[in-house]
């Protein structure tokens, strides 16, 4: 059988895109976009601020023009593209830290997919012996890089109060919130908004939570504990951002188990998740992320609609509606019955 070149092409395009994620890596982790920032630069002096060879670094910025996170000028040296902006660390949406984080810890994780695949064991735990989230506690600088990447991953945040409008005085308890980027843009969408974020002792007293809800005064709170154990009290709305993919349906029924326990009839509850499409849709980022829950968590899984709705109900939660936010993310609305 004669060979087609076009499947070809794709077949090491993929066996391949491990180059890809390797070279945007070293990007961000060298810092080029943030020495791009100011305007074009030439490979030679790029290569002087890294303190590194010039051809190294050339073939490296060729790749990277290849791959449209710059361009190259003759005239004037390499320019970052909108993507290679993403890749600068000073800016609001930056994607530096993400990539750092999956071409490093979570690249070695990936490399174990096939033993996760044949004994269920996470890819992560197979290289760093432990969970990823026993593993981080212990590992300021892991830590921090993930805490950034949740943050900056998240360019939907803006989105959420957009897409459900909080009444007036309404309590808001983002359970496993992380640093706060989704309830600061919730707090700042309604003046008269309170919010309650929810999680473990080194998130919530982190320099990084302390950015985010400073603003907010008084209307801001931080509660730490375990989601497991119980959720805080009082609140009219809650929310979990991306936290249930990460988890098996068991532990995901204790987390809601705990949330209806501390909602009032008639609460709402927020769940933001990418969800796996129907067969024979157009493809998502779902089934990449999806798989990536295998190799990283163990346990955790992207779900379809249906499977949320059916563990909402599980612990009393009734599924009343699902709304697009982008790059393949929805918000769920649910109802504590």
């Amino acid at each position: 059988m004669t060979t087609d070149s076009t499947s070809a092409r794709t077949l090491i395009e993929l066996a391949t895109g491990y180059w890809r994620t390797q070279a945007i890596h070293a990007a961000a982790a060298l810092g080029i976009a943030d020495r791009l920032a100011g305007g074009p630069r030439n490979a030679a002096d790029l290569a002087a601020e890294l303190a590194l060879q010039v051809d190294p670094v050339t073939r490296l910025l060729r790749f990277l023009v290849d791959l449209d996170v710059l361009t190259y000028d003759p005239a004037g040296g390499y320019s970052l593209t909108p993507v290679g902006e993403l890749l600068r660390s000073d800016t609001a949406d930056s994607l530096n830290a993400l990539t750092v984080l999956y071409g490093s810890e979570f690249y070695a994780a990936w490399g174990e997919l096939l033993n996760a695949l044949t004994t269920g064991i996470s890819g992560f735990e197979k290289v760093f012996g432990r969970s990823l989230f026993d593993y981080l506690p212990a590992h300021s600088e892991t830590a921090s890089r993930y805490d950034a990447t949740m943050a900056g991953g998240a360019s939907f945040f803006a989105r959420v109060p957009a897409a459900h409008a909080f009444p007036a005085q309404t309590t808001v308890v983002d359970v496993a919130g992380g640093t706060g980027g989704l309830l600061a843009e919730i707090l700042r969408s309604d003046e008269s908004l309170r919010g309650v974020l929810y999680d473990a002792q080194h998130v919530v007293a982190s320099a990084a939570t302390e950015r985010n809800l400073q603003p907010f005064g008084n209307r801001a709170q931080t509660v730490s504990g375990d989601f497991f154990a119980q959720a805080p009290k009082g609140g009219d709305a809650y929310v979990l951002s991306r936290i249930l993919h990460g988890f098996d349906d068991a532990d995901c029924r204790r987390i809601l188990g705990r949330i209806h326990e501390a909602a009032r009839p008639g609460a709402t509850l927020l769940v933001v998740e990418r969800l796996l499409p129907p067969a024979g849709a157009a493809p998502s980022l779902a089934a990449g992320f999806d798989l990536h829950m295998l190799a990283v968590m163990g346990h955790g899984r992207e779900r379809s609609r249906e499977s949320y709705a059916q563990l909402l109900a599980d612990e009393g939660f009734a599924l009343d509606d699902v709304r697009p936010l982008e790059l393949d993310v929805h918000l769920l609305v649910a109802r504590r019955l």
